[in-house]
């Protein structure tokens, strides 16, 4: 089942026990202010209304009483909606997802400036990054956010606002670069960083890694080139083009690369589904957290079509991970693999147990047990 983890709602409840949490800034030019007047590093919250994992965060990294008094005490924290008030400064930070958090540092020289993508549930670790990008010396960047904006084209400005404008083609992007040879390297690189490009465009970017680096700052730069190996990996058609994109990633995507996952994720998105269980039905597979196996099995567990076979298959490996522990939504889509493999019993039963397990509701798993009466 693809849906917030239920701890959500529980975190909500409780968050009385963790204290107020961050106190945040919501406007930019008062916390830049008090950021230069105090001489603090900056904490940014880049977030959208309609970002789930934003309101995840809010309610438990925020809330843990180590992370907010650290950020409290020594950093300037600002909350701003990247699609509305916030559009003007995430232009020059360019959050490719949401949340982002950038630890900026206005009061270096060049100044700094580290990214932190996606929703991280382990607070201690997350705090260690932040305290290390905070109180280093690394990740300088070679343009200056706290100065007036650069003009950026109408498609780059509007990735942060509601009237998003469709994204441009790879060949209308090159048009675009010849058409601006002199354009500033920032507004440059905001193009080359928020748009689809050719392969050869993306190949020369990452050969002169040194150029672009220095503007953008490491974990910037770091970000692009990972998600240029995620989308060549995504654009292979069939079997025959996946090993030359995913030698692509493993030369490009760094020490942390995970081929396997790579080749995993672009199976499950293509349908792929005996080449995704031979890859999972592995010691590699086995490893995995459920929340990822959870995400590559459950389009079959909502395809009406799925394949008995494939689907028995596919609730073997699931099964493997069912644990007294197991969230309720991942119960819930072993129980749409059972029902698809025929086993209505065992599907009955799991579905029963996850709607219990979840507080006597589960509208994915009520739907099945309706589908079996």
């Amino acid at each position: 089942m693809r849906t917030l983890l239920t701890t959500l709602f529980a975190a909500a409840t409780l968050s009385g026990a963790f204290g107020q949490g961050i106190e945040f800034e919501n406007n930019w030019s008062t916390a830049l202010q008090r950021a230069k007047a105090e001489h603090k590093p900056m904490l940014i919250d880049f977030y959208t209304d309609w970002c789930g994992w934003c309101k995840v965060q809010d309610t438990t990294t925020w809330l843990d009483a180590d992370v907010a008094r650290y950020v409290n005490t020594y950093m300037v924290a600002v909350k701003l909606d990247a699609e509305r008030e916030g559009g003007e400064v995430a232009v020059r930070f360019r959050p490719t997802g949401y949340p982002t958090v950038v630890m900026y540092d206005p009061n270096s020289a060049p100044q700094r400036a580290a990214y932190y993508v996606g929703y991280n549930a382990d607070a201690a670790k997350y705090l260690a990054q932040v305290k290390s990008d905070a109180e280093g010396q690394g990740s300088s960047i070679g343009f200056q956010p706290d100065q007036p904006n650069p003009e950026f084209p109408d498609f780059v400005r509007s990735r942060y606002s509601k009237q998003r404008m469709k994204a441009l083609a790879p060949d209308a992007v090159e048009a675009w670069l010849a058409e601006h040879p002199d354009a500033p390297a920032e507004v440059q690189w905001a193009v080359l960083s928020l748009s689809n490009l050719t392969a050869e465009r993306a190949d020369a970017v990452i050969a002169n890694r040194s150029e672009w680096q220095a503007l953008a700052g490491e974990s910037a730069y770091n970000g692009f080139v990972q998600n240029q190996v995620f989308k060549r990996v995504m654009a292979a058609e069939s079997q025959q083009e996946l090993p030359a994109a995913l030698a692509f990633a493993a030369e490009h995507g760094g020490p942390n690369i995970d081929v396997n996952m790579l080749a995993a994720q672009w199976a499950s998105r293509k349908k792929e589904w005996n080449y995704l269980l031979v890859l999972l039905d592995t010691d590699w597979g086995a490893e995995l957290e459920v929340a990822s196996l959870n995400s590559m099995l459950w389009p079959i567990a909502e395809d009406e079509a799925a394949d008995p076979a494939l689907a028995k298959r596919a609730a073997q490996i699931m099964s493997g991970k069912m644990t007294a522990e197991t969230d309720p939504t991942f119960r819930d889509t072993y129980a749409w693999l059972l029902f698809r493999a025929g086993d209505k019993k065992s599907a009955k039963a799991q579905a029963k147990q996850a709607i219990a397990e979840s507080g006597g509701k589960l509208d994915s798993s009520e739907e099945l047990l309706a589908k079996m009466k």
